[in-house]
């Protein structure tokens, strides 16, 4: 059994993109209590800020898959843990010019602590 809360999925954007914390703004966040369900995630050192985001990254689903999405925070009541530590993925970079020409060099880290602490 669980408790979780997280905000719900960022809708399918069209171009020009918002920004993350633009697209967010006007999100809810869903709460879950005394639920069934499965966390899955990955940690990312802080050296690939740029390629991914530092840190943890959690989803959460419930058992019967009707609610769910990233998670902000949780307090586990009773379950079991799986470690799966990888030292390797396979990245694939997007083709094309709006990749080639896109602004990635700036970090994001305040951006999405203001995002998650809301």
């Amino acid at each position: 059994m669980i408790w979780a809360s997280g905000p719900l999925t960022v809708w399918t954007q069209a171009k020009p993109y918002s920004p993350l914390a633009e697209a967010v703004k006007n999100l809810s966040v869903w709460e879950a209590k005394n639920v069934k369900g499965t966390v899955v995630g990955f940690y990312c050192p802080p050296f690939v800020q740029g390629l991914n985001v530092p840190g943890y990254h959690l989803h959460f689903v419930t058992e019967d898959r009707q609610q769910g999405g990233h998670l902000l925070e949780c307090s586990l009541q009773e379950g079991t843990a799986q470690l799966d530590p990888i030292r390797e993925f396979h990245l694939v970079l997007p083709a094309g010019s709006d990749f080639t020409r896109a602004d990635l060099a700036g970090g994001r880290t305040e951006e999405l602590k203001k995002i998650e602490s809301r």
